[in-house]
């Protein structure tokens, strides 16, 4: 089925065929999780080029896929070469690395076809997800619900940032999870106002707050979820303030139905942090994609014009960073858009202002 509606985008832009370079997409689109090879994909065909240290690999994972092996000592040009000879096919503007399109470029010169830059052609199948996919997001967020459980009652003043990331990673790993969706964010006073800050060897001390950002990665299919504590008690500014950005992200998420695009979803939290005057502070997006990617296509941007659409999955993670007043807060969760064109919370962990004990 996602072949047959990508080779429906491919004739209507006159192309014969699409070389897949991103291996994200080249999973999506056939199964082979290798990181090194080239899928090109044609009205009739699909052909893998992989090299001989993945073609056992790409036999067992693909079906329908005829895979060309590189032979030792040549290259994907001169394989690639006699299955292009004279078509106009496209590649992926955004992805592809610089030698990689001269190569391209120069081996369909060659071959009297023609190349042609594509945007998010195969980004935008990915954006809409199948029972299958969202069953995996969804049991990704389950194992972060469950590592944070598991990982509060191990903070103590005292522990490095990095320490506890390792532990967040750790448990992750044993709950099921693949490995860690990207570097797990875990900061600690002052550095909380860092929108992304790298685990350090700072010590995490009483009275302050830990952010903490990661996720898990289950058949290929990762969660993000970020939460923000005190540990301790702290100034009151604080409270107030992630209360008040509580509420903007509620309501962003009850916002979500199919008449908005996704940037109605971010200017309306920006909106109504203005109005408690925390706009100035909320540096980012409101929330990206999720799937076999933890960061992927669309963006919940202020200008993305992108109408929602039943089975998107993505994030909604409004944060504020105040770094004159020494701390920062976001809050992160996965969401999917249901049969009724409403947004499912798939990360269940309580966001509700939470107090971790320091003594």
């Amino acid at each position: 089925m996602k072949i047959d509606k990508l080779r429906e985008k491919l004739a209507a832009k006159a192309l014969a065929g699409l070389l897949v370079t991103d291996k994200i997409n080249r999973r999506y689109l056939c199964g082979f999780t290798g990181s090194n090879g080239l899928l090109l994909v044609t009205e009739d065909k699909l052909r893998l080029f992989v090299d001989g240290r993945y073609t056992q690999q790409a036999q067992q994972q693909t079906n329908g896929v005829e895979i060309c092996e590189i032979p030792v000592g040549g290259n994907l040009v001169a394989t690639l070469q006699p299955f292009v000879k004279g078509l106009t096919v496209g590649f992926e503007a955004g992805t592809i690395a610089y030698q990689t399109f001269t190569e391209l470029q120069s081996l369909m010169t060659a071959a009297g076809g023609k190349l042609v830059a594509t945007k998010n052609l195969v980004e935008r199948l990915r954006m809409i997800k199948t029972a299958k996919e969202i069953q995996a997001i969804r049991q990704a967020a389950v194992i972060a619900d469950q590592t944070l459980e598991l990982i509060l009652p191990l903070i103590r003043s005292g522990m490095s940032e990095l320490e506890l990331a390792n532990e967040i990673d750790y448990r992750s790993k044993k709950l099921g999870s693949e490995g860690p969706a990207f570097e797990t964010i875990v900061a600690s006073g002052v550095r909380t106002a860092l929108p992304h800050a790298h685990a350090s060897q700072k010590k995490i001390a009483a009275n302050e707050l830990i952010m903490i950002d990661f996720g898990a990665i289950y058949q290929g299919y990762y969660s993000d979820i970020t939460r923000t504590f005190a540990f301790g008690e702290v100034a009151a500014e604080i409270q107030t303030t992630y209360q008040k950005l509580l509420a903007a992200q509620k309501q962003a998420i009850q916002a979500v139905e199919l008449t908005k695009s996704l940037g109605d979803i971010d200017q309306l939290t920006r909106q109504e942090l203005q109005q408690n005057d925390l706009a100035q502070y909320f540096s980012h997006n409101l929330g990206h994609g999720i799937g076999l990617s933890c960061h992927e296509y669309p963006a919940l941007a202020p200008k993305e014009a992108l109408l929602i659409e039943k089975n998107m999955t993505f994030t909604i993670e409004p944060g504020v960073y105040l770094a004159e007043a020494g701390f920062g807060i976001r809050i992160e969760d996965d969401i999917v858009v249901n049969e009724a064109g409403r947004a499912e919370i798939l990360t269940q962990f309580d966001k509700e202002w939470m107090t971790i004990d320091c003594k």
